[in-house]
């Protein structure tokens, strides 16, 4: 996997006003830690930064920072967004080695085309990615899970994927990656909605039986008829 560059500058001061001149100043606050060093307080590019993320390699880019003329081999760890504009809020960093084995997360991707949904069944893909262990220069960008063998019932397990000898998958080799599915019948999607208690949608017969008792009933606040007055006086 390549390593993207990063500047990273020195944060002589921290805190929300430090971290919001940062940020106003086209930065993203961050913090580089990891064994055999202190934490350092930084800022780096924000374009720079989001370039580095927008690589196949995604949160997994192996970034070789620079501070102060020191160059560290890292990885994101976490970012913090704005929940709403969804802009970069701050960075952690976690400093690498080469030759030590990390775990990450590992996106999997499906590819080819199950015969059992060609044939009416449904398609599922519970595993979307992959909890891997390698060396920090091994981490893949996507794990490619084969689905064309895959008929109506059957399943691709974590089990089944091929070995590769650059990484581990650390899943439960049962674990379910993806899976097609029979199609469910009306009668099974209505029982399956009886059982989770959603009403369901009144027939035709039973709409026009309410609009003709609607139209029957008088309206609030409408008098009686003059024959039922009469009526009742009599009684």
């Amino acid at each position: 996997m390549a390593e993207v560059k990063l500047k990273g500058i020195r944060r002589e001061s921290v805190g929300k006003g430090s971290a919001r001149r940062s940020r106003g100043a086209g930065k993203v606050p961050a913090i580089l830690y990891g064994r055999g060093m202190e934490p350092v307080a930084l800022e780096v590019d924000r374009r720079e930064f989001v370039v580095a993320l927008k690589t196949d390699a995604g949160m997994n880019v192996l970034l070789d920072i620079e501070v102060d003329g020191d160059r560290t081999l890292a990885l994101t760890r976490e970012l913090q967004r704005d929940p709403v504009r969804g802009t970069l809020l701050h960075a952690d960093f976690v400093k690498v080695d080469r030759t030590q084995a990390i775990e990450v997360e590992v996106p999997v991707h499906l590819v080819g085309e199950a015969p059992g949904a060609k044939e009416g069944g449904v398609l599922e893909h519970p595993l979307f990615s992959a909890h891997v262990r390698c060396l920090p220069t091994d981490v893949p960008e996507a794990i490619e899970a084969d689905i064309s063998g895959l008929a109506i019932g059957d399943a691709l397990r974590v089990g089944d994927l091929p070995a590769n000898d650059r990484y581990e998958i650390l899943n439960d080799p049962d674990s379910v990656v993806a899976s097609v599915a029979a199609p469910i019948s009306e009668e099974e999607l209505e029982a399956m909605e009886a059982e989770a208690g959603i009403e369901q949608e009144p027939s035709e017969a039973e709409l026009e039986a309410a609009a003709a008792e609607a139209e029957a009933a008088p309206e609030e606040g409408e008098e009686p008829s003059e024959g039922g007055e009469e009526s009742s006086e009599e009684g």
